[in-house]
């Protein structure tokens, strides 16, 4: 019997660990289930908790892109005002430099009558002997005209002659 209880032990033996073993395949696909499961969830709350980040920076996009559009218009306003302000700086300074430099109506009428006037006194200075050609002569420089030799001699002690010119 020795044999007969070996075999009996054995036999329990292996019954017990097919017992096992079958327990164990049930451990293990109730594991796996588990473990599907739990992909699941994970996987649902990775994708939850991401709508929900990309819900909270979608707002922070919307706002930043606002705040880009503002400074875009800020800017423009910006560098408009600073051409309209160079251009009323350069139109002040042309004005400046033409009240500064060219005269005023006022004047130029009053040089353009100055000219005139200097004119008529250019023509009577000519009448009277204006074009006379006047020099320096002699050790003591004394002064001289220049006269026309071949216009003649003229006076009664012969001291006039005319003046070249006339």
């Amino acid at each position: 019997m020795p044999d007969e209880a070996q075999e009996l032990r054995i036999a329990a033996l292996i019954d017990a660990l097919d017992q096992e073993h079958a327990r164990v395949q049930k451990a293990i696909k109730a594991l796996n289930a588990t473990g599907a499961r739990l992909e699941q969830t994970v996987a649902q709350a990775a994708r939850l908790s991401m709508q929900e980040a990309l819900q909270g920076l979608q707002g922070e996009l919307e706002r930043a892109q606002r705040v880009v559009i503002d400074l875009q218009r800020l800017s423009l306003w910006r560098a408009a005002w600073q051409h309209a302000m160079v251009a009323l700086v350069a139109i002040v300074i042309t004005l400046i430099a033409v009240s500064w430099y060219v005269p005023s109506v006022a004047d130029m009428q009053a040089l353009r009558t100055e000219k005139s006037q200097l004119e008529a006194s250019i023509a009577d200075l000519e009448q009277r002997g204006g074009k006379l050609q006047i020099s320096h002569c002699g050790p003591e420089r004394r002064l001289c005209v220049a006269v026309q030799d071949y216009a003649g001699i003229y006076g009664k002690a012969g001291d006039y002659r005319i003046a070249k010119g006339y």
